[in-house]
């Protein structure tokens, strides 16, 4: 055998479960992101919208009532100092993240794991072939911008 065909051989060997394993975590690193930007917004925005609560049910009684009124101002405090359910909103957040990213990113996700874990070489090389036409489509649309609509250019409707 010789040196270069044993490369060859190598290459035909090793490349499909790297370029796919890859494209699968490149995919998992971008819904983990994702989950983190989501978990921060979603537990902040339930947050934001609890303390809207509690202060509105400081402003209104149902009768005057000075010992009510009291009251509501000090479970309003209450909830000032305690966020015990952003813990739980975030996590709630972080998977609507990446289970998100994952179902609008489900082309690279599966093409990289057949290229990963088939064992047939055809579909091993269609995969292999699909995450290079997936690639290049990003590159040309989303890097250099081909075939997207130039919106500054576009008259107002």
């Amino acid at each position: 055998m010789s040196f270069v065909s044993s490369i060859s051989s190598g290459i035909k060997k090793y490349a499909p479960p790297v370029i796919g394993a890859g494209t699968v975590a490149l995919t998992a690193y971008n819904a983990h992101v994702l989950g983190k930007l989501e978990a921060d917004t979603y537990s902040q925005s339930c947050e934001a919208d609890r303390m809207a609560d509690a202060a509105w049910n400081t402003t209104v009684l149902d009768e005057p009532n000075v010992v009510t009124s009291k009251m509501k101002n000090k479970l309003f405090g209450f909830h000032l100092d305690n966020n015990f359910m952003m813990p739980i909103n975030a996590t709630i957040g972080y998977v609507k993240g990446v289970v998100g990213s994952l179902v609008s990113n489900v082309v690279p996700l599966g093409l990289g794991l057949g290229a990963l874990l088939a064992k047939n070489k055809y579909v091993k090389n269609g995969s292999l072939i699909g995450i290079g036409l997936y690639a290049a489509y990003q590159i040309l649309h989303e890097g250099f911008g081909w075939g997207r609509p130039n919106r500054l250019n576009s008259p107002f409707k």
